[in-house]
């Protein structure tokens, strides 16, 4: 499986809400109450403290068709460094390597990135999917070392 990161579109927002849907036992944990219509356009507006607009990406991860979304911020909290909102997977596809592989695409797509933060939540399967990725998991916070990527590579 080649999988792809893109630039989320408008186009993406019908899917991208069935895969919100299809993940609101994230949701529920992560905020305390399901998806609904307006979060893909607030992930627009929502920034870390700190960061700009320009900062923000809203990915796709697309093998033949959608099969997962990223929320990240680049160099935020600092210069090398991203804060992961989420990564989301479809309930049917967790547990198959779509995760792992996202996470190569985004090392790939964003080469000076060599610290992924993630904010920890109640999520006891996506905690524990992002320690087999080997997050550190600190308090209300995970950190992922990224070995930095030589220009012969």
């Amino acid at each position: 499986m080649r999988l792809t990161l893109r630039d989320f579109t408008p186009a993406d927002e019908p899917e991208v809400l069935r895969l919100f849907a299809d993940c609101d036992d994230w949701f529920q944990a992560a905020t305390g109450h399901p998806s609904g219509p307006g979060d893909v356009q607030g992930l627009f507006y929502s920034v870390p403290e700190g960061a700009s607009f320009e900062q923000k990406h809203l990915l796709v991860a697309q093998a033949e068709e959608m099969i997962g979304f990223v929320d990240l911020t680049v160099d935020h909290p600092g210069p090398g460094q991203a804060s992961i909102g989420f990564f989301l997977v479809p309930k049917d596809l967790r547990r198959w390597g779509i995760g792992r592989e996202m996470v190569k695409a985004l090392a790939e797509r964003f080469p000076d990135v060599t610290r992924a933060h993630v904010r920890l939540d109640d999520f006891k399967p996506g905690n524990e999917f992002l320690k087999a990725l080997g997050f550190v998991l600190n308090g209300q916070r995970a950190v992922l070392e990224i070995a930095p990527r030589s220009a012969g590579r």
